[in-house]
């Protein structure tokens, strides 16, 4: 019962971090759909709310616009009336007549009724006398620019005219209509009119809207016509600084409608709406603003209502998710281990088989340059290092595949050089290429870029991916690489993510005149663990992983692989990735024609067999690079000079050998990249310890920056000599004999 009651526990703590994630994780999905969904209603409220004013507002500006107008054009109806009546005229005509005068004044006077304001004035142009109702009259001055409406009504209107005044003692603004009176020739003999109240009108409109909005009606110059506040009138205030409503303000809009026509707009006030008032020449606009009120209807009491249930559904889902989960989360344990357990055999697998199976690849070829091997012996050893390279190529995808399942596979960002890793690429190719009647050739320009930046490693591999499967399916004819840059100037954010960086888009084309794909496994080509055509290709070594490999790695630099082939005639493998731009410095004509004629490659193992090297056994050098296979390799072509070879993965561990004063070394080959302490800053700190020894030292570069000015880099940080990788053997036979055995 003991063990039982232990293995309940510990099933217990194993349930714990699954129920605690699945609770954190629901709770936070609950609010993140609490705060979507608030924000999704706020702002559909937010509309139908905008949509509804604009409308209520166009609505209410119409009727009021036309309740105006049409008590405007009653009172302008009478007073032409008026203004036309054939006694009035005669008394214009003949001011000084008294029996006249006193039957039109009477009927002046009459008219009074008929106006709203029930104001009536009259002036005619001989005696110039004033007269406004009961009013005393008196003489008034045409010349005075407060009489502007005067000579504007008798010599410039036709019918009638509008003018507008506040008047500070009763604190109104009046709408005055002027008309002229004609004689019986047509001759402007004096004018009349009335006013109507614009105060009281917007008071009375204002009252009726109890504070939801505001009308203001304005001029073309857009001074304030008509307000609540008669201030505004009186001050002759701007409307579009009374509203200050930010943008391109009312103006222009307004003065873009026609007749009748309103418009709505969305402003920091709220909603608001143009319109026009043909009648007067004048221009409206309402105001409603935004509030808190707004949201008090039956929409937000439902959503209030539906948040609740959303509440208890969320209480009831993860009562019953927490039940089904518990018989679940042994499994997802067990599971955890399992992949646990999966990524400690890869991370060992990794170190167990690659180490030892870059040592032997190197080793072989190494000894298959001595030149009194037997033929038998020598293609035996060639067969071992072609097996050791598939092998280690079998191990490379699998260990690869494996990390990009698990989304472990990441991209280390670096600057590095084309011609180098083209470098590499070729050296690979010749070195596969064996004895197969199979021509390579490499097609690239001189403007292509020296310096990109990204993961080389990565893209290497994609080359050497699609090269490998070239060479694995063409026995014979030629294979072609074609490596562009195009659009370097391409602008956005590069692969580093800093938006003022630039890209190039790298084309990588690889043609061969192989088997070809037949037209129906071009669909299935990048599938994983699979090659197409099986039974054609059945003695083809590998895992078919390569070409699945190279598409995630083309989409994880957000690019892509595509192919083309015709059965039996060959393939065309095209690659386009996204790098990120350094500079503008091509690779030049020199270099392009190096890698195009593979001078390094062709002859490398002839030399390597006619190669004299002297007896340096009394020397010792001191060989720092953080890959152990590359140690292995120069300790072995230091070796057959018998030289004494030390070697170290690190800066650090150099600078602590220095310092030791023991052992004494003749020289140093030192590595550029490396993790820490890179080559550069190693050698600055060799060079600053306070001895003759370690500033007078031979510290030779031993790098993969191959691009032309590389050197004068070197030796500008106190290198005394440059060796490229893969190392040159004349080169180094060149450096060994002058700065190890002199």
């Amino acid at each position: 019962m003991i063990h039982n009651k232990s293995t309940i526990s510990g099933s217990q703590e194993r349930q714990a971090p699954v129920m605690s994630r699945f609770i954190i994780f629901s709770v936070v999905l609950f609010f993140v759909i609490l705060a979507t969904g608030s924000a999704a209603f706020i702002f559909s409220m937010q509309q139908i709310i905008r949509l509804n004013k604009g409308n209520e507002l166009s609505q209410m500006l119409e009727i009021e616009r036309v309740k105006l107008e049409t008590s405007v054009n009653n009172e302008v109806v009478i007073a032409l009336k008026m203004a036309d009546s054939p006694l009035v005229k005669k008394h214009f005509a003949n001011p000084h007549n008294l029996e006249l005068r006193k039957m039109a004044v009477e009927e002046l006077t009459s008219y009074r009724k008929a106006f709203a304001s029930e104001i009536v004035f009259w002036i005619n142009d001989i005696d110039k006398i004033f007269y406004y109702n009961d009013a005393k009259p008196y003489i008034l001055d045409p010349g005075n620019p407060a009489n502007y409406w005067y000579n504007m009504t008798l010599y410039e209107t036709k019918i009638y005219n509008f003018n507008i005044n506040y008047n500070p003692d009763l604190n109104v603004t009046n709408l005055w209509i002027n008309a002229p009176v004609f004689n019986f020739n047509g001759k402007p003999i004096g004018m009349l009119g009335t006013g109507i109240d614009i105060t009281a009108y917007l008071e009375l409109v204002n009252k009726n809207l109890a504070g939801r909005a505001a009308i203001y009606l304005f001029n073309s110059a857009g001074e304030i016509t008509g307000a609540k506040d008669s201030t505004t009138v009186a001050e002759k205030k701007n409307i579009e600084d009374e509203l200050n409503i930010g943008g391109d303000g009312i103006m222009k809009p307004v003065k873009n409608l026609a007749p009748h026509e309103t418009q709505i707009m969305d402003t920091r006030l709220g909603r608001i709406v143009i319109g026009t008032v043909p009648l007067l020449g004048w221009y409206s606009v309402a105001i409603m603003p935004d509030s808190i009120d707004d949201y008090k209807n039956t929409m937000t009491v439902l959503f209030i209502v539906v948040l609740f249930v959303i509440v208890v559904i969320f209480v009831i889902f993860n009562i019953f998710i927490a039940r089904l989960l518990k018989p679940l989360s042994k499994s997802m344990k067990e599971a955890e281990e399992a992949n646990r357990a999966k990524s400690a055999f890869l991370a060992n697998m990794s170190h167990e088989l690659r180490t030892p199976l870059n040592v032997v690849i190197g080793l072989t070829d190494l000894i298959m340059e001595e030149s009194r091997l037997t033929k038998p012996v020598t293609e035996n050893l060639r067969k071992i290092s072609r097996a050791g390279s598939t092998l280690l190529g079998i191990v490379n995808d699998i260990l690869d595949f494996s990390k990009i399942e698990t989304g472990k596979l990441t991209l280390t960002l670096v600057e590095y050089h084309i011609p180098s890793l083209l470098n590499d690429v070729i050296a690979l190719v010749i070195t596969r290429l064996g004895e197969k009647p199979i021509t390579f050739c490499l097609n690239i320009h001189d403007d292509l870029p020296g310096r990109l930046y990204g993961d080389d490693l990565r893209i290497k591999q994609i080359f050497n991916n699609l090269l490998s499967n070239a060479l694995k399916y063409t026995q014979e004819g030629k294979i072609e690489l074609t490596v562009n840059a195009v659009n370097s100037n391409y602008p956005g954010t590069d692969v580093s993510g800093n938006a003022d960086n630039q890209n190039v888009w790298m084309e990588i084309i690889v043609s061969d005149t192989g088997i070809g794909i037949r037209e129906e496994d071009l669909k299935r080509l990048f599938t994983d663990y699979g090659q197409v055509d099986t039974r054609t290709n059945r003695t083809i070594e590998g895992t078919g992983l390569g070409l699945s490999i190279t598409k995630r790695l083309a989409e994880m630099m957000d690019g892509e692989i595509t192919a083309e082939s015709e059965y039996g005639k060959g393939t065309t493998f095209r690659v386009r990735i996204r790098q990120g731009y350094i500079d503008t410095v091509p690779i030049g004509p020199v270099v392009a024609e190096n890698l195009r004629s593979f001078r390094y490659a062709e002859s490398k193992r002839i030399i390597s067999k006619k190669l004299m090297r002297p007896d340096l056994s009394y020397a010792k050098v001191l060989v720092v690079d953080d890959m152990q296979n590359n140690l292995d390799i120069a300790a072995a072509l230091l070796g057959k000079y018998k030289i004494q070879v030390d070697c170290v993965t690190g800066g650090q561990e150099a600078l602590e050998l220095i310092q030791s004063k023991s052992p004494v070394y003749n020289a140093i080959f030192m590595d550029h990249m490396m993790p820490g302490m890179d080559g550069i800053e190693t050698t600055g700190a060799i060079r600053s310890l306070d001895t003759e020894y370690a500033q007078t030292i031979p510290i030779i570069a031993l790098t993969a920056n191959a691009i032309h000015g590389t050197e004068d880099m070197f030796y500008a940080h106190d290198f005394q000599a440059f060796l490229s990788k893969p190392i040159d053997i004349m080169q180094l036979d060149s450096i060994v004999k002058k700065w190890v055995g002199r």
